[in-house]
């Protein structure tokens, strides 16, 4: 048994096996459920010793700001894996070579933007208009509690980029299960002794510090700076300001939603936070996303393999969002309604998860068509496809929620149609450029 442990923990801290996409979804599932069910355990903590109020409303859209920054630690994520699949297949020294590069441009960018979040905190407590000043207190002290939260997930991030890179998928989850079963723990223990709502930014912070020096263990090989300029270089940091707009789709819809959320009073936030941690928590398990990026960079964005992800996304989405919409209430009483979560948290809950429940799909297959365009370095269709879809969550918020006065539901209908033009769009583009250069190849 003392062997077989030990076996164990030693797979997980220096596991260098590449693996197949089928054997890393099995296992790598396997691992982020325990990381979910510590997530749903931290989750249920707050519900039942703190429950909702101006405090975790302020806390959840803190999260949802410090995310506009953290837009910059997911585009230089994803941005690595292609370039340093294709690295790779030159040979070894040019990966180090490049893992190297992304690493000094990750130390730039953590300093900077965390310098940037503190010197804006002043003009951040002001976007969410429906805040009073104690929401504003609250949201300012939680922002600065969730610095370091900041800081240490460029470092998480880059080390994930380069460990996926080498198909060593089961490595960098153990990194998000150390991560989740951390801020259980924290989370717990802080608001069980301590019962403040600081507990819940700290617990982030100390979390995302654990799992960091984790990652940095793990991919210790590649610790080194390196900085040159040549066209690979240039392509980057050019393909760079495009994924903004791409990987900030997701961001910028939680913190529109969050902001017309203000408006309908206290409670309203935490509940959307909720509901789309229930609706999404497919996802969240499973992170198809992550590891289609290097299926699509094998195979040059092909819509064939774009295809086989939308098949199983369609597979996998399809029933739970039928069960989510029919009997939204069951989840959420089941799992959440216990101590301090009241019959109305459970109410709103319930409402933004059945709502949110619908945009699934699209949440599922936008994630793998942007990065589709991004391996096809064809970015700059899909940018602007993804501004007028941000435009469009924030015109149908305001005219669900203002006009209409449909509370959250208007909130995640507003959601679900921004993804399904995104979604759509996205793959017609891509379907019509592929018949194009199919065409092209068979005249020539």
């Amino acid at each position: 048994m003392f062997n077989l442990a030990k076996s164990y923990v030693l797979f997980f801290f220096s596991h260098k096996k590449a693996e197949s996409i089928r054997e890393a979804i099995f296992r790598t599932s396997f691992i982020n459920l325990f990381a979910r069910i510590f997530g749903y355990l931290k989750q249920l903590s707050i519900a039942i010793l703190f429950g909702f109020n101006y405090h975790t409303d302020a806390f959840f859209m803190a999260l949802s700001l410090i995310g506009l920054f953290l837009i910059f630690a997911d585009v230089f994520d994803s941005l690595g894996v292609p370039n340093l699949v294709f690295a790779k297949q030159k040979g070894e020294e040019e990966f180090k070579r490049l893992a190297g590069l992304l690493f000094t441009f990750t130390n730039i960018l953590s300093v900077s933007l965390t310098m940037l979040c503190l010197v804006l905190i002043p003009i951040l407590i002001r976007i969410p208009i429906g805040f009073d000043q104690k929401a504003k207190e609250s949201l300012e002290t939680a922002i600065l509690f969730l610095i370091p939260y900041l800081f240490f997930n460029f470092f998480f991030h880059h080390f994930g980029a380069v460990l996926r890179s080498l198909r060593r998928f089961t490595a960098y989850f153990v990194g998000e299960l150390i991560f989740s079963l951390s801020a259980f723990l924290t989370t717990f223990l802080g608001l069980y002794y301590f019962n403040s709502f600081v507990v819940l930014p700290i617990s982030l912070s100390l979390s995302q510090a654990i799992a960091t020096v984790y990652m940095i263990y793990t991919g210790r090989e590649f610790l080194h700076f390196k900085f040159y300029i040549d066209e690979q270089t240039k392509s980057i940091i050019k393909h760079f300001f495009y994924l903004l707009a791409l990987y900030g789709v997701f961001h910028l819809f939680i913190v529109v939603d969050r902001i017309f959320a203000s408006l309908l009073g206290e409670k309203g936030i935490s509940a959307l936070a909720y509901g789309s941690m229930l609706a999404f928590a497919v996802g969240a398990i499973i992170k198809l996303p992550l590891m289609s990026i290097t299926a699509l960079a094998e195979t040059k964005g092909s819509l064939k393999t774009i295809n086989k992800f939308a098949k199983f996304s369609l597979f996998i989405s399809l029933p739970t969002t039928f069960f989510l919409f029919f009997f939204s209430h069951l989840p959420v009483e089941i799992l959440f309604g216990h101590g301090k979560f009241t019959k109305m948290d459970v109410g709103l809950t319930a409402t933004a998860l059945k709502y949110y429940s619908l945009s699934l799909f699209f949440y599922f297959f936008w994630q793998v068509l942007y990065r589709a365009f991004q391996v096809l370095s064809w970015l700059k269709p899909v940018f602007f496809v993804a501004i007028i879809g941000v435009i469009i969550n924030g015109l149908a918020n305001y005219v669900f929620v203002v006009v209409f006065r449909l509370g959250i539901a208007g909130i995640c209908l507003g959601t679900f149609l921004a993804y399904a033009f995104i979604s759509l769009t996205s793959y017609l583009l891509l379907y019509r450029r592929e018949k194009i250069v199919s065409g092209s190849n068979s005249t020539s």
